[in-house]
């Protein structure tokens, strides 16, 4: 007979593998949950696809007809848009006009005429309900503090997407939450949302005169909407997933048309259909199309509109930015900016500089001004993989010109951060999720990028996006916490010519 002798294990053994055990276990929740999260954004209306094909034809507008959609999730920040027409009778004639009165839009801001300011309207008019006060009186507290700029929560989920208009007195962002929201700057009210997408918005554009507003999202839908009111304009319905529009006329030097505008969007891979780019015209009443480019060596992380909108641009995971004709969509040129993928681009005033970041955790600025070589101007290497860039006020003279001309203040900002499954795994902290600032550097081109702190105020989650306010005076941050937050710079001077 064998001998067989088991020693009893220690209490403080039991315990140490009894809490790895419940360790592995939460982090394999935390993965699958994040896994369902995604893929409920891009796949939770598969199931009306063919519905939704048998409505469309190519092209379509609302007009007056309401697309039938799954009802959108409740949304505590504005009850009154949630309300629904009710039935009537000959005996109540009050209450059918009361009802009337709550279907019209409600405006924002001041409809103008060409070359008039943008005038927002008081918060008593266009007040949508107790929860949209709370959100502002939140935005207002938050100034009060010794944070720099208000801290804007509007979003239950991840935002996606900032952008400021033209004048950059509003900023919209987009969640994965479904919804836009438009908030004015610099005093951090809400002013409103757009609701209509059934799926994650991933990017908006507001035309330069902020009549119109343009998103796309995981449901594969481009809607148009008139920016005061939110009221939806028209729809079309892309072969899969639609990562980034942009209107036309945002170019600076180009004069927005009072007929019509264009915008470009860039689409995944679905089933047979291959990735592409697209250019699209929008009259007022009904979208077209008028070019795609289908043969991409990926799919486009971005597109935007390049110098005088002669050109468009889109980034692959290849590190290339390419550009192509917008009239023809011939390929014209292919800059080398990363090793790894580019995560997001962004364009000067002038669009003769781009600054391009990459999860090889660099941000560099290039030249490609009309009629020169395109080059590498200033690069910095940074401690985070980085998933947004915004330029500031930058003139491609002025960063090409003279050591003494270049201007002294922030002019590049950069943010991204770990992946959430990678910080649980790791000891980083929520510095990793602050805002990297960046000055010129004062060395022969091509120089480095001096490095000028990071905002006061981290996030707690990656950075998704960035947006600098046209002038310099403020950028906005948006994270994987649903939050946006704002920082005002102390000083800024005029930029140089």
């Amino acid at each position: 007979m064998l001998n067989l002798s088991f020693e009893k294990p220690e209490v403080t053994t039991v315990i140490r593998w009894l809490l790895r055990f419940i360790l592995v276990i939460f982090l394999a929740w935390l993965v699958r949950q994040r896994t369902e999260q995604e893929e409920e954004d891009e796949c939770e209306e598969n199931d009306e696809v063919t519905d939704a094909r048998a409505r469309s034809n190519g092209l379509r507008s609302r007009g007056n007809t309401r697309p039938t959609r799954l009802q959108p999730r409740r949304d505590s920040y504005n009850a009154a848009t949630r309300q629904r027409k009710g039935l009537s009778t000959s005996n109540d004639p009050a209450d059918f006009d009361s009802n009337i009165d709550k279907a019209k839009p409600k405006e924002m801001w001041q409809p103008r005429r060409n070359g008039e300011p943008l005038v927002l309207k008081k918060q008593e008019e266009t007040d949508g309900g107790p929860a949209e006060r709370v959100a502002a009186s939140a935005s207002r507290s938050a100034r009060d503090g010794r944070d720099q700029g208000p801290t804007l929560h509007g979003h239950e989920r991840p935002v996606t997407f900032l952008t400021f208009n033209s004048e950059s007195n509003l900023l919209f962002s987009c969640g994965k939450d479904k919804i836009v929201c438009v908030w004015s700057f610099p005093d951090g009210e809400l002013l409103g949302s757009y609701k209509g997408h059934n799926g994650a918005v991933w990017s908006c554009s507001a035309t330069f005169d902020s009549r119109w507003l343009v998103t796309c999202g995981a449901d594969r839908l481009v809607i148009v909407w008139e920016a005061r009111t939110s009221r939806e304009l028209a729809r079309v319905e892309l072969p899969g997933v639609v990562r980034c529009v942009e209107w036309a006329g945002a170019a600076p030097g180009v004069n927005a048309s009072d007929v019509s505008e264009r915008f470009v969007t860039c689409h995944n891979r679905f089933g047979a259909h291959p990735p592409a780019l697209s250019v699209w015209r929008f009259d007022g009443k009904a979208i077209q199309e008028l070019i795609v480019i289908p043969k991409l060596p990926s799919a486009a992380n971005q597109v935007r509109w390049g110098r005088a909108n002669y050109f468009i641009a889109s980034a692959h995971d290849s590190g290339e930015l390419i550009f192509w004709r917008a009239d023809t969509g011939a390929e014209v040129k292919r800059l080398k900016a990363h090793d790894a993928g580019i995560s997001k681009f962004d364009f000067n005033d002038d669009r003769e500089l781009v600054a391009t970041v990459s999860h090889d955790m660099s941000v560099c600025v290039w030249d490609i001004g009309k009629g020169v070589e395109w080059k590498l101007l200033y690069k910095a290497q940074t401690d985070r993989p980085l998933n947004a860039v915004a330029l500031g006020p930058l003139s491609r003279s002025a960063a090409v010109g003279a050591i003494d001309d270049r201007p002294k203040e922030v002019r590049v900002i950069a943010a991204g951060g770990q992946d959430v499954r990678d910080v649980a795994r790791s000891s980083s902290a929520t510095e990793q999720f602050g805002t990297l600032l960046f000055r010129l550097g004062t060395e022969k081109l091509p120089g480095q990028l001096k490095a000028d702190g990071v905002t006061n105020k981290g996030h707690f989650g990656p950075v998704h996006t960035l947006a600098f306010a046209g002038n310099g005076t403020a950028m906005a941050s948006g994270s994987e916490d649903g939050f946006v937050r704002v920082h005002i710079f102390e000083e800024v001077a005029e930029p140089k010519a």
